[in-house]
């Protein structure tokens, strides 16, 4: 009965200790990812607008060819309506 409970009691203290372990590393990892990615976003920031005010377009896109549309078919003629008095 002694074995259980002191494997029982070092399993929980190990799980405790690796957890904390675990989620100290996980903040402090994450904590750097983002430190990094807010200066990447930094040093793009000034780039990204001209200091005169003008738009400068580096990307065109391609213009797409219309397809032509077949010409419809026709079921009869037109005929102008007139409109008969009594």
């Amino acid at each position: 009965m002694g074995f259980i409970l002191k494997f029982i009691i070092i399993t929980f203290a190990l799980s405790w200790i690796f957890t904390n372990l675990l989620r100290f590393f996980l903040k402090s990892k994450l904590k750097r990812f983002f430190d990094q990615m807010q200066h990447v976003q930094q040093q793009e920031r000034p780039r990204s607008r001209p200091a005169d005010g003008n738009v400068n377009v580096d990307f065109i896109p391609k213009s797409e060819k219309k397809k032509p549309t077949p010409p419809r078919e026709i079921d009869g003629e037109y005929v102008d309506y007139i409109e008969v008095k009594d």
